[in-house]
Protein backbone atom coordinates (compact mmCIF):
# COMPACT_ATOMS: atom_id res chain seq x y z
CA UNK A 1 0.00 0.00 0.00
CA UNK A 2 1.61 3.49 -0.98
CA UNK A 3 1.85 5.96 1.16
CA UNK A 4 -1.50 8.08 -0.69
CA UNK A 5 -3.12 4.92 0.38
CA UNK A 6 -3.55 5.56 3.79
CA UNK A 7 -5.90 7.58 5.31
CA UNK A 8 -4.46 10.11 7.91
CA UNK A 9 -6.29 11.98 11.27
CA UNK A 10 -6.63 15.80 11.85
CA UNK A 11 -2.97 17.27 12.61
CA UNK A 12 -1.26 20.16 12.51
CA UNK A 13 0.10 19.91 8.86
CA UNK A 14 -0.33 23.31 7.26
CA UNK A 15 0.74 22.07 3.48
CA UNK A 16 1.92 24.85 0.91
CA UNK A 17 0.02 24.42 -2.47
CA UNK A 18 1.94 25.62 -5.68
CA UNK A 19 -0.16 26.25 -8.28
CA UNK A 20 1.90 27.58 -11.77
CA UNK A 21 1.94 29.85 -14.85
CA UNK A 22 0.44 28.41 -18.15
CA UNK A 23 -0.92 25.36 -17.08
CA UNK A 24 2.80 23.40 -16.17
CA UNK A 25 5.38 23.26 -13.49
CA UNK A 26 8.24 25.77 -14.73
CA UNK A 27 11.82 24.89 -14.06
CA UNK A 28 11.58 28.84 -12.51
CA UNK A 29 8.34 27.11 -10.08
CA UNK A 30 10.24 24.03 -9.03
CA UNK A 31 13.77 26.53 -8.56
CA UNK A 32 11.22 28.29 -6.10
CA UNK A 33 9.94 25.45 -4.63
CA UNK A 34 13.83 23.84 -3.76
CA UNK A 35 14.23 26.95 -1.81
CA UNK A 36 11.06 26.86 -0.47
CA UNK A 37 12.03 23.44 1.02
CA UNK A 38 15.14 24.80 2.42
CA UNK A 39 13.69 27.55 3.96
CA UNK A 40 11.29 24.84 6.60
CA UNK A 41 8.97 23.14 3.83
CA UNK A 42 9.53 19.90 2.64
CA UNK A 43 8.33 18.40 -0.63
CA UNK A 44 5.80 16.25 0.00
CA UNK A 45 3.33 15.75 -3.78
CA UNK A 46 2.90 15.96 -7.29
CA UNK A 47 -0.76 16.60 -8.31
CA UNK A 48 -1.77 16.07 -12.17
CA UNK A 49 -4.36 17.12 -13.52
CA UNK A 50 -4.81 15.44 -17.17
CA UNK A 51 -6.86 16.68 -19.91
CA UNK A 52 -9.68 14.31 -19.21
CA UNK A 53 -9.94 15.57 -15.74
CA UNK A 54 -8.55 13.07 -14.22
CA UNK A 55 -6.09 13.68 -11.17
CA UNK A 56 -3.58 11.75 -9.98
CA UNK A 57 -2.09 12.06 -6.73
CA UNK A 58 2.22 11.05 -6.69
CA UNK A 59 3.03 11.38 -2.81
CA UNK A 60 5.86 10.67 -0.63
CA UNK A 61 6.51 10.26 3.02
CA UNK A 62 6.46 14.28 3.63
CA UNK A 63 2.78 14.25 2.65
CA UNK A 64 2.00 13.01 6.66
CA UNK A 65 5.73 13.59 8.32
CA UNK A 66 6.15 17.19 7.82
CA UNK A 67 5.03 20.32 9.24
CA UNK A 68 4.63 22.16 5.80
CA UNK A 69 4.40 19.40 3.01
CA UNK A 70 5.19 21.10 -0.08
CA UNK A 71 2.52 20.09 -2.77
CA UNK A 72 2.36 20.68 -6.31
CA UNK A 73 -0.26 21.15 -8.74
CA UNK A 74 0.10 21.12 -12.54
CA UNK A 75 -2.59 21.46 -15.29
CA UNK A 76 -1.99 19.43 -18.28
CA UNK A 77 -4.37 21.44 -20.54
CA UNK A 78 -3.38 24.71 -21.76
CA UNK A 79 -6.93 25.95 -22.83
CA UNK A 80 -8.67 25.45 -19.65
CA UNK A 81 -10.04 28.33 -18.15
CA UNK A 82 -9.67 29.63 -14.42
CA UNK A 83 -13.17 28.51 -13.51
CA UNK A 84 -12.21 25.21 -14.65
CA UNK A 85 -8.85 24.95 -12.58
CA UNK A 86 -10.40 26.57 -9.64
CA UNK A 87 -13.03 23.72 -9.96
CA UNK A 88 -10.43 21.15 -10.18
CA UNK A 89 -8.66 22.39 -7.28
CA UNK A 90 -11.60 22.71 -5.02
CA UNK A 91 -11.69 18.95 -5.93
CA UNK A 92 -7.79 18.83 -4.29
CA UNK A 93 -8.51 20.39 -1.44
CA UNK A 94 -11.33 18.32 -0.57
CA UNK A 95 -9.23 15.20 -1.32
CA UNK A 96 -6.28 16.52 0.87
CA UNK A 97 -8.80 17.09 4.17
CA UNK A 98 -10.66 13.76 3.81
CA UNK A 99 -7.07 11.84 3.32
CA UNK A 100 -4.63 13.83 5.41
CA UNK A 101 -6.80 15.74 7.60
CA UNK A 102 -5.65 19.03 6.42
CA UNK A 103 -7.77 22.10 7.94
CA UNK A 104 -5.77 24.84 6.46
CA UNK A 105 -2.79 25.98 3.84
CA UNK A 106 -0.86 28.34 2.63
CA UNK A 107 -0.83 28.73 -1.32
CA UNK A 108 1.45 29.96 -3.79
CA UNK A 109 -0.16 31.31 -7.77
CA UNK A 110 2.69 32.57 -10.14
CA UNK A 111 0.85 33.74 -13.76
CA UNK A 112 -2.06 32.30 -14.27
CA UNK A 113 -1.90 29.96 -11.16
CA UNK A 114 -2.57 33.01 -9.25
CA UNK A 115 -6.01 33.58 -10.58
CA UNK A 116 -6.80 30.22 -9.72
CA UNK A 117 -5.90 30.24 -6.25
CA UNK A 118 -7.95 33.65 -5.73
CA UNK A 119 -10.95 32.32 -7.87
CA UNK A 120 -11.36 29.12 -6.17
CA UNK A 121 -10.75 31.13 -2.19
CA UNK A 122 -13.72 33.32 -2.93
CA UNK A 123 -15.69 30.92 -4.87
CA UNK A 124 -15.53 27.87 -2.99
CA UNK A 125 -14.43 29.05 0.32
CA UNK A 126 -13.23 27.33 3.66
CA UNK A 127 -17.18 25.72 3.78
CA UNK A 128 -16.57 23.91 0.26
CA UNK A 129 -13.24 23.31 0.06
CA UNK A 130 -12.74 21.66 3.27
CA UNK A 131 -9.73 23.57 4.38
CA UNK A 132 -9.38 27.73 5.08
CA UNK A 133 -6.71 29.25 3.14
CA UNK A 134 -4.38 31.10 5.55
CA UNK A 135 -1.43 32.61 3.19
CA UNK A 136 -2.06 33.32 -0.45
CA UNK A 137 1.29 34.66 -2.34
CA UNK A 138 0.37 35.88 -5.82
CA UNK A 139 3.59 36.16 -8.03
CA UNK A 140 2.91 38.53 -10.88
CA UNK A 141 -0.66 37.39 -11.36
CA UNK A 142 -3.08 39.05 -14.37
CA UNK A 143 -6.14 39.81 -12.79
CA UNK A 144 -7.00 42.37 -15.36
CA UNK A 145 -5.55 40.03 -18.31
CA UNK A 146 -1.99 39.71 -20.04
CA UNK A 147 -0.32 42.18 -22.51
CA UNK A 148 0.24 41.01 -25.79
CA UNK A 149 3.81 39.24 -25.98
CA UNK A 150 6.59 42.18 -27.48
CA UNK A 151 6.30 41.42 -31.01
CA UNK A 152 9.60 42.90 -32.05
CA UNK A 153 13.24 43.06 -31.47
CA UNK A 154 13.14 45.56 -28.84
CA UNK A 155 16.34 46.98 -30.18
CA UNK A 156 14.89 47.89 -33.54
CA UNK A 157 13.43 50.87 -34.50
CA UNK A 158 9.65 51.46 -35.95
CA UNK A 159 11.23 51.68 -39.43
CA UNK A 160 13.13 48.55 -39.21
CA UNK A 161 9.92 46.36 -38.89
CA UNK A 162 9.26 44.17 -41.80
CA UNK A 163 5.84 42.69 -42.56
CA UNK A 164 7.29 39.66 -40.96
CA UNK A 165 7.44 41.62 -37.24
CA UNK A 166 3.71 42.82 -38.38
CA UNK A 167 2.01 39.68 -38.90
CA UNK A 168 4.01 38.34 -35.85
CA UNK A 169 1.97 41.39 -34.32
CA UNK A 170 -1.32 40.43 -35.17
CA UNK A 171 -0.66 36.85 -33.83
CA UNK A 172 0.19 37.72 -30.43
CA UNK A 173 -2.48 39.69 -30.17
CA UNK A 174 -4.92 37.06 -31.23
CA UNK A 175 -3.16 34.92 -28.53
CA UNK A 176 -3.50 37.60 -25.93
CA UNK A 177 -7.23 37.84 -26.71
CA UNK A 178 -7.58 33.98 -26.32
CA UNK A 179 -5.86 33.85 -23.27
CA UNK A 180 -7.72 36.72 -21.37
CA UNK A 181 -11.21 34.97 -22.42
CA UNK A 182 -9.63 31.93 -19.90
CA UNK A 183 -9.81 34.16 -17.18
CA UNK A 184 -12.55 35.73 -15.23
CA UNK A 185 -13.78 39.69 -15.65
CA UNK A 186 -12.18 41.30 -12.79
CA UNK A 187 -16.12 43.15 -12.09
CA UNK A 188 -16.85 39.23 -11.59
CA UNK A 189 -13.14 39.20 -9.22
CA UNK A 190 -14.63 42.11 -7.20
CA UNK A 191 -18.43 41.19 -6.36
CA UNK A 192 -17.28 38.12 -4.58
CA UNK A 193 -14.16 39.54 -3.00
CA UNK A 194 -15.96 39.59 0.26
CA UNK A 195 -16.02 35.95 -0.14
CA UNK A 196 -12.45 36.02 0.85
CA UNK A 197 -11.79 34.77 4.47
CA UNK A 198 -10.92 38.01 6.40
CA UNK A 199 -7.97 36.03 8.49
CA UNK A 200 -6.59 35.20 5.14
CA UNK A 201 -2.69 37.22 4.40
CA UNK A 202 -1.95 37.98 1.34
CA UNK A 203 1.67 38.86 0.10
CA UNK A 204 1.42 40.49 -4.24
CA UNK A 205 4.68 39.92 -6.11
CA UNK A 206 5.14 41.46 -9.39
CA UNK A 207 7.52 42.74 -11.60
CA UNK A 208 8.31 46.69 -13.60
CA UNK A 209 10.92 45.99 -16.16
CA UNK A 210 11.06 50.16 -16.39
CA UNK A 211 9.55 53.08 -15.91
CA UNK A 212 8.40 53.75 -19.91
CA UNK A 213 7.31 49.67 -19.69
CA UNK A 214 5.20 49.60 -16.61
CA UNK A 215 5.26 45.58 -16.95
CA UNK A 216 7.05 42.39 -16.00
CA UNK A 217 6.81 41.90 -20.05
CA UNK A 218 3.75 39.82 -19.90
CA UNK A 219 1.66 40.76 -16.92
CA UNK A 220 0.97 44.81 -16.64
CA UNK A 221 1.81 46.86 -13.19
CA UNK A 222 -2.06 47.96 -13.21
CA UNK A 223 -2.96 44.11 -13.97
CA UNK A 224 -1.30 42.98 -11.03
CA UNK A 225 -1.86 45.57 -8.56
CA UNK A 226 -5.62 44.59 -8.98
CA UNK A 227 -5.60 42.81 -6.68
CA UNK A 228 -5.24 45.20 -3.80
CA UNK A 229 -8.97 46.24 -4.03
CA UNK A 230 -10.25 42.37 -4.25
CA UNK A 231 -8.26 41.90 -0.16
CA UNK A 232 -8.81 43.68 3.25
CA UNK A 233 -5.94 46.86 3.28
CA UNK A 234 -5.15 44.89 6.69
CA UNK A 235 -4.02 41.40 5.29
CA UNK A 236 -2.60 43.28 2.22
CA UNK A 237 1.22 43.75 1.11
CA UNK A 238 3.22 44.07 -2.30
CA UNK A 239 6.94 43.65 -3.49
CA UNK A 240 7.34 45.60 -6.32
CA UNK A 241 10.81 43.89 -8.34
CA UNK A 242 12.91 46.90 -10.66
CA UNK A 243 14.30 46.05 -13.78
CA UNK A 244 15.91 42.73 -15.77
CA UNK A 245 15.01 40.67 -12.71
CA UNK A 246 11.91 41.78 -12.82
CA UNK A 247 10.81 40.12 -16.22
CA UNK A 248 7.68 37.30 -16.35
CA UNK A 249 9.81 34.81 -16.83
CA UNK A 250 12.91 35.86 -14.08
CA UNK A 251 10.82 36.65 -10.97
CA UNK A 252 10.90 33.30 -9.17
CA UNK A 253 14.37 33.13 -9.18
CA UNK A 254 14.88 36.47 -8.11
CA UNK A 255 16.43 36.34 -4.44
CA UNK A 256 14.40 39.18 -2.60
CA UNK A 257 11.40 37.54 -4.05
CA UNK A 258 12.47 34.26 -2.85
CA UNK A 259 13.61 36.16 1.25
CA UNK A 260 9.95 37.67 0.99
CA UNK A 261 8.40 34.38 0.16
CA UNK A 262 10.40 32.42 3.04
CA UNK A 263 9.89 35.59 5.40
CA UNK A 264 5.65 35.42 5.05
CA UNK A 265 5.57 31.45 5.16
CA UNK A 266 7.74 30.61 7.75
CA UNK A 267 8.07 33.47 9.91
CA UNK A 268 5.17 32.65 12.15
Amino acid sequence: MSVDDKPESVNSQQPIIFVSDQNRTSSAARHLVTTTSRSGGSVAMHVDVYDNGKIQYLANKNVKEAKQPIIEVSYSSRSNTTKEQSAKLQAILVHLNKKYGYKTYDAIGFGSGALTVYDNAITYGTKKNKMNLSHFISIAGPYQGVMADHPNDPHATPNQMTNDHQIHSHIQVNNQQITNSRFPNYSDLKKKSGNLDENTKVLNIYGVLSQSDKSDGRVSEQSATAIKKLVKSDNYQSLRLTGPAALHSNILDNQIAERLVNRFLFSD
